[in-house]
């Protein structure tokens, strides 16, 4: 993404990665504060410019919170891809049914067409991952035991769509604070028609500045690479110069 966005524009990146296959659980505010932590050895004050990739899309939201509580200042918040944690909860009966039958139908017709297209490879994995998000707190555990028996790690499929890890718990936890500003939302185009009847994908009823929300193509996954990184980087970009009078020493989180 670097690689779209101005010269002139410093970023700094924290990697989530090295927190995949602890066992302990956090919590997102617990994480927010260690990154706060961490920035403010590099700025020790704001604005500062928070944009975060899935997962980490809750952190920076958070941090963003812990930063304002504190009377500091956030000049963006940028979420890619970041469904709202409240925004099944938030469904009325009716709403959660609709969103479930959706999901169920949208999945049930790429699996035929995969099948008819004869994509068994891509049929199998996309299979295994809607059994691993929707029943793995069933058979999950005892896989990773059985894995771990035959000293073998567990196939990534399976860990990227584990409900019973760390990760999980944290996202289904957080409950987020309002905010008074606004919220830059990219959200992909083949996010699933269960969301298409809330483009903010939760957050619009949390930001009351209003969200902008950005299509870009492609899926999940996709999102950090070509075509979508560059449509993500040029947007960011243009919030970049709209507040560059902001951002003279501030950096991009």
């Amino acid at each position: 993404m670097t690689a779209f966005l101005p010269d002139s524009q410093p970023v700094y990146a924290i990697d989530l990665d090295a927190l995949w296959g602890i066992e302990q659980d956090f919590t997102i505010e617990l994480l927010a504060r260690f990154y706060l932590d961490l920035i403010r050895k590099i700025q020790r004050s704001g604005p500062y410019f928070l944009c975060g990739y899935s997962f980490g899309g809750l952190v920076a939201y958070e941090m963003a919170m812990q930063l304002i509580d504190e009377g500091d200042s956030v000049g963006l918040i940028a979420l890619l891809d970041t469904p709202n944690p409240a925004l099944k909860s938030n469904l009325s009966v009716t709403g959660a049914a609709q969103f479930h039958k959706a999901y169920l139908f949208d999945r049930l017709k790429k699996y035929c067409r995969m099948l008819l297209q004869r994509d068994f490879k891509q049929m199998t994995r996309s299979g295994l991952a809607f059994m691993s998000t929707n029943f793995g707190s069933f058979f999950l555990p005892a896989m990773r035991i059985g894995f771990r028996m035959v000293n073998r790690p567990l196939p990534t499929v399976f860990g990227a769509h584990d409900p019973t890890t760390v990760f999980a718990k944290a996202w289904r936890s957080y409950v987020p604070k309002r905010y008074a500003k606004s919220v830059a939302f990219f959200r992909v185009q083949d996010r699933g028609p269960e969301y298409d009847h809330d483009l903010s994908m939760g957050w619009d009823t949390y930001v009351m500045g209003g969200v902008q929300v950005h299509i870009v193509p492609g899926g999940h996954l996709d999102m950090m690479s070509m075509p979508a990184v560059r449509v993500v980087a040029e947007k960011l970009a243009a919030y970049l110069d709209n507040g560059s009078n902001l951002k003279e020493s501030a950096g991009t989180f």
